[in-house]
């Protein structure tokens, strides 16, 4: 074999298994704005080279990165030549190449080349999707996604804590020290303990029947908080809170990993992520509408009823699920099938043919066990000791929950707002708000938050960038860190007007998550099972942490004078933007000729649509 067509092993980069990876390749003139137009990413979704590399002449990839193979043999990085060397012979871009080569010589013929080479959406043919892919891109979104987002309604129970603690439960159950803090901390005590465990059964258990049960068990609990007399009783039910919580927001962002591909996943997850952000409004509004309403109503509380509301609409939400949620592409809900002849279910033959109600059909399913082929994809596996201890040795195990963690604690002061309000006070020592006003001001935040999710959401799936929208994040959340850094140590020389700027625009940079777990199903499509278990090591990093962090950073007692929280802050977010660019060189130069190898694999095996083989061109 040609020396220049072989593998040398990188066992310091890569995920600590033994698969061969290539050496000496270097990506040349990398962009560190937008990472992902390189084929590898891109083409996860829809081919090794399609319309989105229509404007890339003769060896470079669509972000002029081109690929030097160094010396060695390997059949793997064999295959990486070929998608490389059909991405090279396509006439028509030669062509293309040909015919507008006058007009690129001008500057601004050049800089839309290179713009529209990074705008997936300029490029993208929606006729590359058929009528049944697209019909059922549409019912996921109109029974799994909008139950995922009515179901993070249960956020509710986590903000009316701080909502009730504002509107009379300090009072009546006479917290006064940092009894907020702690419930807190026992409820991320009990979810980080379960939520991995969460992870490996619904690998065994079907989701339809697992996260729903586990929604009704919480609507219990959310509602016996109403009755509590004490910090204590409040203690025991937040620890039964977090029991019942723990798989769900993991869950159902494993799940559309299975069901959407690399070019709708970013949208779907931001959509339903914002969706804490409504269950926040809905808290401010509702405690609101119940303090005028219901105060006092068969001798309970205003801030009892909340949690009383509450409880019964996670009980409807969660009997709701048993028919809405899919479960997995090979192993669909029956519950959500359609009856059909029994022979059209040769795919999956435990699903019963009788059934007279349902929302996909069996050519559905096929559809989406395609759609997993055709983008690399593997279908959920059961986790064994064996998929753990694998997943345990991976680099990315430790990077990705670092980096999500950092991202979610960063902007942590946004969850302290009502608080500051609260503890404003006047030039008299009287409260500045009402506590009306208390709940009401944090709605408009939520609001900013939920466009902004949906801004950087939308985004990343056009543009196909992860890293630059979280790097974007970055920058915006260390403003008003440094803002309340100064306020808070010179709270007589800085306006309190630049404190309530800072806590509106913190509300804009709390759209990480989706993007960094988009990023983590990019990087890992064909491993399911450490998939799953890095979700699960990532958020139960995050409460983890908040068990001590909260009470030392944030302590409620400090409020609104926080000593250090906002430079910790500060330090995170810094820590964020390093960690990004420096996942984004080795995504880029090192993790993404696996993706190509992989993926011209699956087009020599017939996976791939006639529009998504390496030499083909959408018009």
């Amino acid at each position: 074999m040609s020396p220049d067509r072989g593998h040398q092993p990188l066992d310091s980069i890569r995920d600590g298994m033994d698969a061969p990876a290539a050496t000496n390749t270097t990506l040349e003139n990398t962009p560190l704005l937008f990472d992902r137009q390189s084929p590898g990413y891109t083409d996860l979704d829809n081919g090794v080279n399609t319309t989105k590399n229509r404007n890339n002449p003769g060896p470079s990839d669509s972000n002029g990165c081109r690929v030097r193979h160094g010396h060695g043999t390997g059949e793997e990085h064999g295959d990486l030549d070929e998608a490389y060397n059909a991405r090279q012979s396509n006439p028509r871009q030669e062509q293309r190449l040909t015919t507008t080569s006058p007009q690129a010589s001008s500057a601004k013929h050049r800089l839309w080349d290179t713009i529209s080479k990074r705008l997936v959406f300029l490029q993208r043919d929606e006729s590359e999707r058929s009528p049944l892919e697209k019909d059922l891109v549409r019912r996921l979104d109109v029974f799994l996604l909008t139950f995922g987002c009515i179901s993070q309604g249960r956020y509710l129970d986590q903000t009316n804590i701080s909502s009730a603690y504002v509107s009379g439960m300090k009072e009546d159950l006479q917290l006064n020290g940092n009894e907020l803090n702690y419930f807190l901390t026992f409820f991320s005590i009990s979810y980080c303990l379960m939520l991995i465990p969460s992870q490996v059964i619904i690998t065994y258990v079907r989701p339809s029947y697992w996260l729903p049960g586990l929604e009704i068990g919480w609507g219990f609990v959310t509602a016996l908080i109403a009755f509590a007399q004490n910090a204590h009783q409040v203690y025991a039910l937040r620890v039964l809170l977090g029991l019942f919580e723990s798989s769900a927001w993991p869950g159902m962002m494993t799940l559309f990993m299975y069901w959407y591909t690399p070019l709708e996943l970013a949208k779907r997850m931001g959509f339903y992520h914002s969706c804490q952000a409504l269950g926040s409004m809905m808290s401010g509004a509702l405690q609101v509408a119940v303090l005028e309403s219901l105060e006092g109503k068969w001798g309970l509380r205003g801030w009892r009823w909340l949690f009383i509301m509450n409880g019964l609409l996670t009980l409807l939400i969660g009997f709701t699920g048993f028919f809405l949620i899919p479960d997995y592409p090979r192993s669909p809900n029956p519950r959500c099938l359609k009856a059909s002849p029994p022979q059209t279910f040769s795919s999956c033959s435990s699903t019963p043919s009788s059934l007279s109600f349902g929302w996909l059909t069996p050519a559905h399913i096929q559809a989406a066990e395609d759609r997993l082929k055709r983008h690399g994809r593997t279908d959920s596996k059961k986790i064994t000791w064996r998929a753990a201890k694998r997943t345990f040795r991976l680099w990315i195990s430790y990077f990705i929950p670092a980096l999500y963690v950092a991202s979610v604690l960063a902007p942590y002061g946004y969850n302290y707002f009502n608080l500051f309000l609260k503890e404003l006070k006047d030039k008299d020592g009287r409260p500045r708000w009402s506590v009306e006003q208390v709940n009401a001001i944090p709605i408009a935040g939520n609001a900013v938050n939920v466009v902004f999710v949906w801004l950087w959401a939308i985004l990343s799936d056009l543009l196909q960038t992860r890293w630059t929208l979280l790097v974007a994040q970055g920058v915006i959340g260390l403003i008003p860190c440094i803002i309340m850094s100064i306020w808070t140590s010179h709270p007589d020389t800085t306006p309190v007007s630049a404190a309530y700027a800072s806590y509106f625009m913190t509300y804009m940079s709390l759209g990480t998550a989706p993007l960094i777990m988009s990023w983590l199903s990019d990087i890992l499509p064909q491993d399911s099972e450490a998939r799953t278990l890095i979700v699960g090591y990532s958020i139960a990093g995050v409460y983890a942490i908040l068990t001590w962090s909260q009470v030392l950073i944030w302590p409620a007692s400090q409020a609104p004078y926080y000593h250090y929280a906002w430079q910790v802050s500060i330090v995170l977010w810094i820590l964020v933007i390093i960690m990004c660019w420096m996942l984004n060189i080795i995504d880029v130069r090192i993790l993404l000729p696996d993706r190509l190898a992989a993926k011209n694999r699956a087009s020599r095996q017939g996976l791939l649509s006639p529009t998504e083989t390496p030499d083909a061109e959408s018009e």
